[in-house]
């Protein structure tokens, strides 16, 4: 039975609507009616999600105890409406010609998600009808991983779904967002389609990335188990490690670990920048040409080395049981969906399971390669051990072509030397072809006293200076027996001009 109708507004009250109260199940009626506060302007929203009268029904709710409390809790309004109000600013033009504006969308989402999802469905340039038809028909050329994820996240929730299907307004009226909501919600089994449309896809993308890590991992345990040039050239190491070691504790060796490949470059030769890794591709390319085949027979080792065979594994794993679990909610579901995606389901997961398989068949290769290097299988890595062969690769590699680099340069200056030697000879040959000596040319030096009889002669002006000037010892000795003093005016002797000129040369020696 309804309610009785309130009574009238007493008077005097005419800033105060009296509202009709509705109550609960469980609440109990009070014998008056408190009046309702109604804002006189227009007042910002509150963004809150309204709980249906059905959730308070409950009498040891929180709402239900709050409805019986008698304490005067009222808040200031008048405060409220100064503070919360929307401007109201028009120009008195606008006021005289009023527009007529476009009817507001209507919406049920929270403005955030509006905008996210209306950015979603722009993506596909068609209607929202065109959208969820591929959805319904299973449709994926304009779906991918991503994009299916992201429509996941935006599916509507429980409060969302109950305000849609409780709207009885024009449809029209409906924001894009809704109106797409609404025609979805039409769609039987919409999230379990959305997810066999996004599990499909991600199962191609994960196949297609993990198929060819696990090919290559098979073959990579495969050239190593078959190379024979490695046990070739492991022989030769050890020959070349026992007679360096000869007389040690490490001398005398049956093999070695597979790491010692790593290890060759820190044996350093007396000549610079050659290790015994040089001097082991130099002795290959002289006697054993065949060796330097060795970096093609490991190179699927090089390419996998990186491959974390671990995590591979684990999204095998993962994408198995995900199918596991959508073919049994497949099968609880409506006949359209699992004539729909059953069967398609059931392929997807026959391959993975194929795929994991396949990993077993790797684990055994792992033990055949631990027995074949004497490794522990428990502690052998296929991970480290790829990395280590790629590693020796590429300085086995690298030592081809610096020991190709030092030949050339060595090729370069023996050339040079002998363009030098020829160069030398030529110069040394002169006009008929005889070897011309090499010797310092013989300096001819005046004797002092012979230079300073010719400026004499010459009518020269001797200056005093106060360097001093060098002077043989014979001919300080002679100007002494001589007379000779220095005096530059002086006219010389008829027994020194004789002197001079006997005596043409001498040789200069300091006073």
């Amino acid at each position: 039975m309804s309610p009785p109708p309130p009574p009238p507004p007493c008077p005097g009250t005419g800033d105060m609507l009296v509202a009709q109260t509705s109550y609960a199940l469980g609440c109990t009626q009070t014998d008056f009616h408190k009046p309702v506060r109604y804002p006189t302007l227009r007042m910002k929203k509150l963004n809150w999600q309204k709980l249906p009268s059905n959730a308070m029904s409950d009498s040891n709710s929180m709402w239900t105890s709050v409805q019986r409390m008698d304490s005067p809790l009222e808040p200031n309004y008048s405060s409220i409406e100064q503070l919360f109000c929307l401007p109201v600013a028009q120009s008195k033009e606008e006021a005289a010609t009023p527009v007529k504006k476009p009817p507001k969308e209507i919406t049920f989402l929270e403005p955030k998600k509006n905008l996210n999802l209306n950015i979603f469905l722009k993506q596909f340039k068609c209607s929202n009808e065109e959208v969820v038809h591929m959805i319904k028909s299973g449709d994926r050329s304009k779906f991918d991983v991503e994009v299916l994820k992201q429509l996941l996240k935006l599916l509507p929730e429980k409060h969302e779904i109950a305000n849609l299907k409780s709207f009885q307004g024009e449809k029209e009226k409906l924001s894009k967002p809704d109106a797409f909501y609404l025609l979805l919600l039409g769609v039987p089994g919409y999230q379990l389609r959305i997810e066999c449309m996004q599990l499909c896809e991600d199962t191609a993308s994960v196949m297609e990335m993990l198929r060819p890590k696990v090919d290559l991992i098979e073959a990579a345990c495969d050239s190593l188990l078959a190379s024979s040039r490695l046990p070739s050239f492991c022989k030769l190491l050890l020959k070349v490690g026992n007679f360096l070691n000869y007389g040690s504790h490490t001398g005398n060796a049956e093999g070695f670990k597979i790491s010692t490949l790593l290890k060759l470059t820190e044996t350093k030769a007396n000549k610079s920048r050659i290790t015994l890794l040089h001097h082991m591709v130099e002795e290959a390319e002289q006697n054993h040409t065949d060796l330097l085949e060795l970096p093609n027979d490991i190179e699927c080792c090089s390419k996998a080395a990186g491959i974390s065979i671990d995590s591979i594994q684990a999204e095998a794993s993962s994408l198995t049981k995900r199918l596991k679990e959508t073919s049994g909610k497949i099968a609880s579901s409506i006949e359209e969906v699992k004539l729909q995606y059953a069967k398609l389901t059931q392929e997807s997961l026959a391959a993975s399971e194929e795929l994991e398989d396949r990993f077993g068949v790797i684990e055994a290769k792992k033990k055949d390669l631990a027995l074949y290097l004497c490794e522990d299988p428990a502690r052998l890595s296929l991970e480290e051990l790829f990395n280590t062969i790629k590693t020796f690769r590429d300085l086995f590699l690298k030592a081809i072509q610096d020991n190709k680099t030092r030949k050339e340069q060595a090729a370069k200056a023996e050339k040079r030397k002998k363009q030098l030697e020829d160069e030398e000879s030529k110069r040394q040959k002169g006009e008929d072809g005889k070897i011309i000596r090499k010797g310092l040319p013989k300096q001819e030096e005046e004797c002092v006293i012979d230079s300073l009889l010719a400026d004499i002669r010459k009518g020269f002006q001797l200056r005093k200076t106060a360097r001093g000037r060098q002077k043989c010892q014979c001919c300080r000795g002679r100007s002494k027996s001589l007379g000779f003093q220095g005096n530059q005016n002086q006219q010389p002797s008829a027994t020194l001009r004789s002197w001079n000129g006997q005596n043409k040369q001498c040789h200069l020696a300091p006073f």
